[in-house]
Parts: structure tokens; sequence; C-alpha cells
């Protein structure tokens, strides 16, 4: 059975990060490379639960809320890059301690990264400001923007919302993730835009609202951040091993291949189209290049 789930915070300058961490990482942290796990937007780490279940028990996992989602603070510039959240998260791995977690101090040993969407361009920025830390980076789903899509998304995809006297925010809420569980572009509702294994699950659809609604007037900027990332550039200029996750029924699945191909020596894993089925994955691909 796998350990438990416990949770945590960790104090940056900003505030404090949210992490959930598996119980017990003080005994297992010396049997294998750390790994940092980053979720997608805009969700919080508790969507990483599953995975983190399914890898191997003697990895010390950390999942964090990135900054604007979750449980976690907000960056303190008015318009964050992508590197702005890569440093904060950055940063609370290097904070973490007895104090935080009860085990010994990450600080500057080190790691591993995963991350998904969002949280994949997080981690490429992490990987690329600390080379000399970041031993082994996994990617699954990151998007790949023309110029026009990137204004489109900029315009249309994540509007800035505030709290309303009729309670409007609820209902959007509820829409704004209800499609895009079937719709990629979420706003384009119509036979061409349906994604493929999208699904509606009520549980899942009802998380997700929550955890938009929490986060209701900063939600949008780690989208924004996205957006404007210049990730081709940032691809080109990795130099840690790296692996890219296929997942067909994600909405960003179709561009793995192009993804793999502007990374130097990545490899490829397709038909990781599950927690168990990543794992397996991840698993083999950080014992083959990082020894544990």
């Amino acid at each position: 059975m796998s350990a438990a789930i416990e949770k945590a915070y960790v104090t940056i300058a900003e505030g404090q990060l949210h992490l959930r961490q598996r119980a017990g990482a003080s005994d297992v942290a010396a049997d294998g490379l750390p790994l940092a796990l980053l979720h997608a937007s805009p969700a919080s780490s508790r969507t990483l639960e599953p995975l983190m279940a399914a890898l191997g028990p003697k990895r010390w996992l950390l999942a964090f809320d990135t900054p604007c989602n979750g449980q976690s603070c907000v960056p303190a510039v008015p318009a964050p890059a992508m590197a702005d959240f890569a440093d904060m998260i950055a940063r609370g791995a290097d904070a973490l301690g007895t104090d935080a977690l009860g085990t010994d101090a990450l600080g500057a040993e080190p790691l591993a990264l995963y991350g998904t969407h969002t949280g994949a361009h997080i981690a490429i920025e992490w990987a690329l400001a600390h080379p000399d830390r970041v031993r082994a980076l996994v990617l699954d789903g990151v998007a790949l923007l023309d110029e026009a899509m990137r204004a489109e998304f900029l315009e249309r995809y994540a509007p800035p919302q505030v709290p309303d006297e009729s309670g409007a925010q609820f209902q959007w809420a509820w829409s704004f993730i209800r499609d895009q569980m079937i719709f990629f572009p979420h706003y384009r509702k119509d036979a061409e835009h349906i994604r493929p294994g999208g699904t509606l699950d009520p549980q899942v659809l009802h998380e997700l609202v929550l955890d938009v609604l929490s986060n209701l007037t900063h939600y949008h900027l780690p989208y924004e951040a996205v957006f404007r990332h210049d990730v081709r550039a940032a691809l080109a200029q990795l130099a840690v091993p790296t692996l890219v996750l296929g997942d067909a029924e994600s909405a960003l699945g179709p561009a793995t291949e192009s993804i793999a191909a502007m990374v130097p020596g990545a490899q490829i894993a397709l038909g990781c189209d599950s927690p168990a089925a990543k794992a397996r994955a991840i698993e083999t691909f950080l014992k083959e290049h990082t020894g544990g």
C-alpha cells in the first residue's frame, strides 16, 4: 500500500508555498533522487496524488501548489513571467527543512522535476536556471503556440475575474472548467474542437471549480505566463536529461513528438495515458539517467 500524503507549507519572501509529500519522506529521501512535481493550471497539487501513489516507494516526492494556485502565495510582480514562478518554487525547495516538514533539509541537494502543462513550463525554467541542481526533467504536455494562437489565448483563454455582487463568478467558474473538460480551446464549443479523451467527471469538475474560485482574482496569471513563454527557445537550451511523455487523451498530446524534437537528446515515452503508465516511464527514466 502506498504511504499517505502529508501537507505542509514552506515560507519564502512572497509568503508561503503549500505542498504535498509522501508520508515518511525522511526515511526514503536517501534511497532515490527527490522528485518535485508541478501540476497543471488552474488546479492544485491535489491532482498529482494519483501519480504520487503510482510512483515507487523509494523516492521523496514533493508536489507544490504553484503560485496563484491551491493554497500557495502570489508573485510580488504584477505580470509574472514563467521564470518568476520557477524562481519562487526553487526557493521554496531550497527552504525545505525540519521546521516545515520534519525531515532533513533538502537545501541545495540535486533533484529531478516532473511538470504537466503549466507545471511543465515552470519546470523548464527551473531546469534552465539551475542546471547544476536539476539532474533530470520529465515533461508531460507543453503548449506550443504560434503567434496568432498566443495572441488569441492571451485575449480569450483566461479572462481576469473579480467577485460579483450577483454571484456570477460561481456560474462562470463552473462553465469555465466544464468546457475545458470537453473542448480545446474551451471557448470554441463545436465538433471540431472536441478534446480527444475529454470526459465530464462531476467530482473532478467540482474540485477544479473550487480551485478556481479560491484563487479567483489571480488564477489567470500562470496562464498568461504560459502564453507569453518563448518555450521553443527554452526547450532548445535545455542541457539536462529530458523525458517527454505522450498522453493521447491530453489536449496537448498531439505536440509530443515536436516537443521531444526540440530538446537536445530528449527521450520520448508514448502511451502514458494513466498514472501507472506515467509512473513506469518516469521511474525507468530516472534509474537510467540518475542511478536512482
